[in-house]
């Protein structure tokens, strides 16, 4: 059994993200590029649960003998009832798939009108951690923060909403607190991370026993 983690995810923007914290705590993680995988599951679940799980399911029927993580996230924004939620890339017709800038774009848009002090926002992970017995365990994380009047001008290609979400605790943007080390970060985890924090001890244990 390899002590090798698969991310299960074909952006480059979340293996980098993913990697740099897991490896901090010395797990080793490899992409399904780094494995000449290809394969691109459907989304088809009706919740972050649901397709984190069938995200996991489907690498797991290709990682070999690794243990597989996958992950989904949404953006939940209260002052339009809680959209996109899981469905940010086809968020302004369920259908079409849609580029970061258009995504941005249509935030903007549809919260044009509305004031700074009702743009709360909210990202949510769910992690799924699949063993190649098939048995899977899920962690969530989530972080609270606003919807400026503007994004920045600094963006980071698969990640949209990184100029575009606020953190009031850290006083700056999703997007800034990327450049810190993971070593300094402290408390300063975002959505994917609180829900990594949860799950590192248990994967740690898993591959430790391999």
């Amino acid at each position: 059994m390899s002590k090798e983690l698969l991310y299960a995810t074909n952006n480059p923007g979340k293996v980098i993200e993913v990697s740099r914290l897991l490896n901090f705590y010395g797990i080793e993680v490899v992409s399904p590029k780094d494995l000449e995988i290809d394969l691109d599951v459907a989304e088809t679940g009706n919740s972050l649960e649901e397709n984190a799980m069938l995200k996991a399911k489907g690498f797991l029927s290709v990682a070999g003998e690794r243990y597989v993580l996958s992950d989904d996230t949404g953006l939940e924004i209260d002052a339009l009832g809680g959209e996109p939620n899981i469905h940010v890339r086809r968020w302004k017709d369920g259908k079409t798939k849609m580029s970061d800038q258009e995504i941005i774009d249509y935030c903007l848009e549809r919260m044009k009108n509305i004031p700074i002090e009702l743009r709360g926002a909210q990202f949510r992970t769910v992690l799924v951690l699949a063993s190649p017995d098939g048995k899977t365990e899920i962690f969530d994380g989530t972080l609270r923060g606003i919807i400026p009047l503007e994004p920045s001008l600094k963006r980071v290609e698969g990640f949209p909403f990184e100029s575009l979400f606020f953190v009031p605790e850290w006083n700056m943007l999703l997007g800034e607190a990327r450049d810190i080390d993971p070593a300094k970060k402290g408390e300063m985890l975002n959505h994917r991370e609180r829900a990594l924090q949860k799950a590192i001890p248990r994967i740690k244990e898993l591959l430790d026993r391999t």
